[in-house]
């Protein structure tokens, strides 16, 4: 609105008022005071508590009032929430009946219009404004019981806006325009890290920014007091092995929190799960036991279950079976009753019936008609719960009451069954946690002769009593295990981030497609061994298979991971394949199988590896990870064909530490010197620089160490000077204590076998280096990027 727009009006001057200090005990509220709607009391209190502690900060607005007897008072037609407060005051003693208030005497001709120009004209601070003025009042010094005292709420009250207003103050501004609810607010306070906070709403997509996904991202390193496994070890056993837990300020439930150190928590669980398996093995003479995070399926396939014998129950256990029975049958039956009439309730439906079973007779036909009606029992609850309240209450009581006949129903059945001798002189016993803060007791378990070589949570020291282990051991009978794949928390933090390993393994991705489009034998072996355990039934962990062969594109995908991919060598190879398929699939879909029959068998081959390759995903968002070696070793991927350490590439996303270590590996001792005192962006420069012509790489994008590979050709001993390879081999192996081939001596190469180069592959992968050619005499002062280029036959 223009104000120049608008209507002169003349100008009012305001009424004079006149400053006074008058007795509380001769104000009373106006009849001309606009707010008719009274204050809340929670309002009244807050009052009370600031006008205690500061004063009257606001005078009232008063008018005088010839009372009949002729005296003056006072009637207050603006302050009507802070004369209650006074008045709250001197009734709980606190001030006394002539308090002095402080006031301004207005004209009675006028005292409508102040009143509501007093009520209307006013703004509240957004919440967002509290929050910052109660953390400021905090960093002063000031306690939340001295705050909550001064301001009339409770102590959690404060100590929630004291954490709010502790956010970044990017998210607080958010908020202030609306960008931002309330409960996505109070779920940052997760988190102490202001970056943190800002980083993850930032790295979150608008249509996912909720509250639960917040939470869930500030709390990766902590879990909730009500997880599973923190039900499992215990919070006060937790906490009396020193663990730390922070309270959840904003949850319903004061006990509410998260436990900070897993690496305590994950300890506690080991040392119960132990104690139990050894208690069993005491107990029940097993030969062996172990225990694990969670038995499953992978698990499971590694032992085969002897079938336990049963024996007849006593006449006592009989018994008190039936007991049990009856009892839970009256609880089911009190449960359905409970929801009947908690249904009732939602339908406006108070219970009439109720009200005639509590009219009933007196005695005992009178109790047992109450007893049997929920809605009684409901209204006969103490004050300050509702029907509603109650009602749900009693079926909870109900269910846990259920739940605890049916334990121990179970626990007799189970003392029913019994392994034999032969059984447990074999077999062993495994205890897992459940999943719901319980433990999960699988007897007889008996271990296969066959089992995988290497499987996901490989029982470690749970071979079978003098079974010979791989390293020619032979493993004792033992009470207990070391524990079956039980996941360790991992506090460090990699060099890597997520975002720079995903373009890395991105990068690899590409190369490997683009090895496999020319490579249709590999594809096909790749195909035919992803779906092998249709045929031998066995279990394959899918999560970390190379090639998904529900024919999920991923080529588009890589692109999104590493925005410098488009462009390079392996991309463009792809993608000119690509377009040449592309010309030459026909235009109808109900053509193409047609078309496919009459392709010539190496075509067909050619598109088959093409749809293969577009398949492959081995990215990854865990620099320690590298899925899908056995495939590049099938497709001798060498990454460094394809990726070079650049800026963009990988320097200018690693700390200038790393930066120095990779030019130190790559480039010899001493090399990175030059980097120290140099800034950032000259750093990132001038190891660009130093390495251009150096196939270095880092070590998520190296080859794993070369296995021996069985062949139908016999070992040889043949000298060096008959097999080229062994020159490479011997050269490589010296690079592993600077990164970069050195040339080595002729008279080394004399005696070296043909096996060498499995070793030799090891070792230039390990240093970083990828393998490159040798010469059989270099001069020693040749440089790094000399060598690399010398006697490219001698490669293979």
């Amino acid at each position: 609105m223009n104000l120049a727009d608008q209507p002169v009006v003349p100008v009012v001057v305001a009424s004079p008022s006149t400053e006074v200090d008058i007795p509380f005990n001769k104000l009373h509220i106006s009849p001309k005071n606009t707010r008719i709607k009274p204050h809340s009391a929670l309002d009244i209190e807050c009052r009370a508590a600031s006008i205690l502690a500061y004063g009257v900060l606001n005078r009232l607005q008063v008018i005088n009032e010839q009372v009949q007897d002729g005296t003056t008072e006072f009637s207050v037609i603006a302050g009507a929430g802070r004369f209650y407060s006074i008045e709250l005051l001197v009734q709980r003693g606190l001030l006394p009946e002539d308090y002095p208030v402080k006031c301004d005497l207005r004209s009675e001709d006028d005292a409508i219009a102040i009143s509501l120009a007093e009520n209307a004209n006013r703004t509240a601070p957004h919440e967002a404004d509290e929050f910052v003025a109660f953390k400021a009042l905090a960093d002063e010094g000031k306690s939340p019981e001295t705050v909550a005292a001064h301001f009339g709420v409770s102590v959690r009250t404060v100590q929630q806006r004291m954490r709010l207003g502790g956010l970044h103050p990017e998210l607080l501004d958010l908020y202030r325009n609306g960008k931002m609810g309330a409960e996505e607010v109070r779920a940052f306070c997760r988190s102490a890290d202001q970056e943190r906070q800002l980083q993850v709403w930032n790295a979150l997509p608008q249509w996912n920014r909720t509250a639960h996904i917040i939470r869930n991202q500030l709390a990766q390193d902590s879990l909730g007091t009500n997880h599973p496994l923190v039900v499992f070890v215990g919070l006060d056993a937790y906490k009396q092995a020193g663990g730390v837990v922070t309270g959840d300020l904003f949850s319903q439930d004061a006990n509410d929190g998260f436990v900070e150190d897993l690496a305590l928590l994950h300890q506690l669980a080991v040392d119960k799960l132990r104690t139990v398996a050894a208690d069993i093995v005491a107990a029940e003479g097993w030969s062996w036991s172990d225990f694990c995070e969670s038995f499953d399926h992978r698990l499971r396939i590694q032992f085969d279950q002897a079938k336990p014998e049963r024996r007849e129950a006593t006449e006592a256990e009989q018994a008190e079976l039936a007991r049990i029975a009856a009892e839970v049958g009256h609880l089911k039956e009190k449960r359905d009753s409970l929801y009947d009439a908690l249904e009732r309730l939602d339908d406006g439906d108070e219970g009439d019936e109720g009200d005639e079973g509590e009219e009933g007779e007196e005695g005992e036909e009178g109790e047992e008609g109450e007893e049997g009606n929920p809605d009684a029992q409901a209204k006969g609850e103490t004050s300050g719960e509702s029907t509603e309240e109650a009602l749900s209450r009693q079926i909870e009581e109900v269910e846990q009451q259920i739940g605890q006949l049916n334990g121990c129903a179970n626990a007799i059945t189970q003392a029913l069954q019994f392994y034999s001798d032969e059984v447990r002189t074999t077999g062993g016993v495994i205890v897992a946690l459940d999943g719901r803060g319980g433990m999960e007791i699988v007897r007889g378990l008996i271990r296969r002769e066959e089992k995988p070589a290497e499987a996901p949570n490989q029982p470690s020291g749970s071979a079978a009593p003098g079974t010979p282990t791989a390293s020619g051991t032979t493993v004792q009978p033992s009470a207990t295990g070391t524990g079956l794949g039980f996941t360790q928390p991992k506090k460090e933090r990699s060099e890597i981030s997520e975002r720079l390993a995903f373009q890395l393994s991105a990068r690899r991705t590409a190369a490997m497609q683009a090895l496999m489009v020319a490579n249709p034998q590999v594809a096909l072996a790749a195909t035919v061994h992803r779906m092998l355990d249709l045929v031998t039934r066995r279990y394959r962990s899918r999560d970390d298979e190379p090639v998904k062969i529900s024919a999920t594109g991923s080529f588009q995908s890589l692109h999104d991971k590493a925005p410098d991919l488009k462009g390079t060598p392996a991309s463009d190879e792809v993608q000119a394949r690509i377009d040449a398929w592309r010309e030459r699939i026909p235009g109808q879909t109900k053509d193409e199988f047609a078309w496919l029959l009459q392709l010539p068998s190496a075509d067909l081959l050619d598109l088959f590896a093409l749809c293969v390759a577009l398949t492959l995903d081995v990215t990854t968002g865990v620099a320690g990870k590298q899925p899908g070696g056995e495939l590049a070793a099938a497709l001798e991927l060498d990454v460094a064909d394809y990726w070079t350490a650049t800026e963009a590439s990988y320097f200018g996303a690693v700390s200038k530490e790393t930066v120095i270590a990779a030019v130190e590996e790559a480039c010899g001792p001493g090399s990175g010197m030059p980097i120290v005192k140099m800034k950032k962006g000259e750093a990132v420069k001038y190891a660009e620089q130093k390495m251009a012509q150096i196939r270095w790489l880092p070590a998520m994008l190296r080859a794993p160490a070369a296995r021996a590979v069985a062949t139908d050709a016999p070992a040889t001993d043949a000298p060096a000077t008959e097999a080229p390879a062994t020159d490479a081999a011997v050269t490589d192996a010296a690079t592993t204590d600077t990164g970069a081939a050195e040339t080595p001596a002729t008279e080394a190469t004399t005696d070296a076998p043909v096996t060498a180069p499995a070793a030799t592959d090891a070792a230039a992968t390990d240093s970083g280096v990828a393998e490159a050619p040798a010469a059989e005499a270099a001069a020693p002062e040749a440089t790094t990027s000399e060598v690399l280029e010398a006697e490219p036959a001698m490669t293979e």
